[in-house]
């Protein structure tokens, strides 16, 4: 009975050891920038934000105000991930709950969901303005901005113009939202031309 006894310490106590390693191997998988650059995850950024015609700075700046770059963000409404997807979003572009914190594959369902933005805002062929469109329409979903821009219309303002649509946006954060990306990706920029002129 002793010896039963001290068998099933040991199972415990070596249970316990192979779960902190997992979660050892897990948490450096989610948490290990993955590269040396400006910024976490430059490798990716570069790699991924010229197939939806985007500098790395600005995908990057959408991660930064996102989440600061943590791959294990959660925000009050579910949002997970570097690129803080809902999770009907992050399952519609290939995540499931296995995949949703590494953040390459975060990233990459990101910019899919970005891509899927783009189509919407083609009509707008300024890419610029395009672009705070898409923006826009990540933070609060395109239904609030194509009412925004109806808005903007209605009282005389031109609806292709993110200036012009932007006072009719009911969400102050997204309207916020889409300047400090704009500014996080000039403040990427200029790191880069700093460091290219040392």
């Amino acid at each position: 009975m002793k010896a039963k006894g001290q068998l099933i310490v040991v199972a415990i106590l070596l249970g316990v050891l192979a779960l902190g390693v997992f979660q050892g191997v897990k948490r450096s998988k989610l948490s290990e920038p993955m590269n040396e650059g400006p910024v976490p995850y430059y490798v990716v950024f570069e790699r991924l934000a010229p197939t939806i015609g985007w500098e790395w700075s600005m995908l990057a700046a959408v991660a930064w105000n996102e989440s600061h770059f943590n791959p294990q963000a959660k925000s009050h409404v579910g949002a997970r991930g570097i690129m803080q997807l809902m999770p009907k979003t992050a399952r519609r572009f290939g995540l499931n709950d296995s995949t949703m914190l590494i953040p390459e594959d975060n990233i990459r369902a990101g910019v899919e969901y970005i891509r899927y933005l783009q189509d919407k805002w083609s009509f707008i062929s300024n890419m610029e303005e395009q672009t705070k469109f898409v923006l826009a329409s990540y933070n609060a979903g395109p239904g609030f901005i194509f009412e925004a821009r109806r808005e903007a219309k209605a009282h005389g303002g031109n609806p292709y113009i993110w200036h012009d649509v932007e006072p009719y946006v009911k969400q102050e954060v997204t309207r916020k939202y889409v300047h400090n990306v704009l500014r996080t990706k000039s403040k990427y920029d200029s790191l880069i031309d700093t460091n290219n002129q040392q």
